[in-house]
């Protein structure tokens, strides 16, 4: 540096580099099809509320998307409508799960296990509301017996759609296999995945009322779930035949009545029509006679 330059320096009281600072980098200009790191803020849709009065649609999307929205409805909504809806939900989707349960044996089996399969799941929700409104008291909620009436409607009627859901991947299997067994696991099987979100939406009506505790509801859910299992064994025969509608004087208890005859093959007797006499067909029709 010269004497000129350290006398400017002195004079102005700024280095050369301060007094020529250097432009700001720019960010490379963006190429197309080559995505940046940057992530836009995910913002929460805001999704209407649920009308006092659900329709149809709009009823069994919120059963799928919005359970706890739909459970804060049943403090104040009207109870004939929605009930209504929820049951008649509820009892055509269980009745088309029992038709393709009636199609592992067929004839009578057609109408009877659709019969059976609504039958248990409404007589189990029957017996079962009374300790319902007990054990969500005992949780904290602050709910009426309207609100658990609706609340256990809506719960059958989800199970049902679930069922529904889950029946045509049933059906290959009963149309394609005679393993009593293996129609019992999946049937089995299907009613539990079914009973989980059912369950889990009696959970989400208890936490609408302002329940503070899991465990009443847990307790309630495990013996409900207990009940419905039972009654698949009380109203026996649902999968195989019978020439009575039921057998109540043989007393079973459901996991002894699967391990009797969940490794069993069932072959469906041939009509007398197929020259097997009549006799016979009675006879074959024993070995089965039951599950």
């Amino acid at each position: 540096m010269n004497t000129n330059d350290e006398m400017n320096e002195k004079n102005s009281g700024f280095t050369p580099a301060e007094q020529n600072p250097r432009p700001p980098m720019m960010p490379p200009p963006m190429r197309a099809g080559v995505m940046t790191n940057v992530v836009p803020s995910a913002e929460p849709r805001n999704e209407e509320p649920l009308s006092e009065n659900p329709g149809m649609r709009e009823l069994f999307e919120a059963l799928l998307r919005r359970p706890r929205d739909l459970a804060a409805l049943f403090e104040n909504a009207p109870v004939g409508g929605m009930l209504g809806k929820l049951l008649g939900i509820a009892g055509l989707s269980l009745l088309v799960f029992g038709f393709v349960l009636g199609c592992f044996s067929r004839h009578e089996q057609l109408w009877a296990a659709p019969v059976k399969v609504l039958g248990g799941m409404m007589f189990a929700a029957l017996i079962c509301y009374p300790s319902l409104y007990v054990f969500s008291t005992l949780a904290g909620a602050r709910i009426s017996p309207k609100a658990v009436v609706l609340g256990l409607a809506g719960a059958m009627a989800l199970a049902g759609m679930l069922l529904l859901g889950l029946a045509p991947a049933l059906w290959i299997f009963v149309e394609s296999t005679r393993s009593f067994g293996f129609i019992g696991m999946l049937a089995v099987a299907a009613w539990l995945v079914a009973m989980f979100f059912a369950l889990r939406f009696i959970k989400s009506c208890a936490a609408a009322a302002g329940s503070f505790h899991r465990g009443p509801v847990t307790v309630w859910s495990i013996l409900f779930l207990i009940v419905t299992l039972q009654l698949s064994t009380t109203l026996r025969p649902i999968l195989g035949r019978s020439d009575r509608f039921l057998q109540l004087d043989e007393k079973r208890f459901f996991l002894e009545h699967w391990g009797m005859t969940m490794g069993e093959r069932v072959e469906i007797p041939e009509d007398v029509s197929s020259g097997v006499s009549t006799q016979e067909n009675k006879n074959n029709r024993s070995d089965y006679e039951g599950r």
